[in-house]
């Protein structure tokens, strides 16, 4: 099982999200936590579905933070 933590610093620019997807494709991750992705949950659903993952958790923000996602395929959270 492989298990990525990936600090995003926001996921507003196109290459973060690119280098992203082309990541996770590559390595074949299983549970990818995301922090620090400065979406809300109606973009962090987009997001998830542009990932084709199959559950998410999703972590508000408090004050200027960033918000926390878990993502994994399959059932498997």
């Amino acid at each position: 099982m492989k298990i990525v933590a990936w600090n995003c610093r926001g996921l507003g620019n196109r290459p973060a999200v690119r280098g992203l997807l082309g990541f996770q494709k590559a390595e074949e991750v299983d549970v990818l936590f995301l922090s620090e992705t400065k979406q809300d949950e109606k973009g962090m659903r987009r997001f998830r579905r542009i990932l084709n993952t199959g559950d998410m958790v999703v972590v508000d923000s408090v004050g200027k933070g960033g918000r926390l996602q878990c993502c994994g395929g399959g059932g498997s959270m």
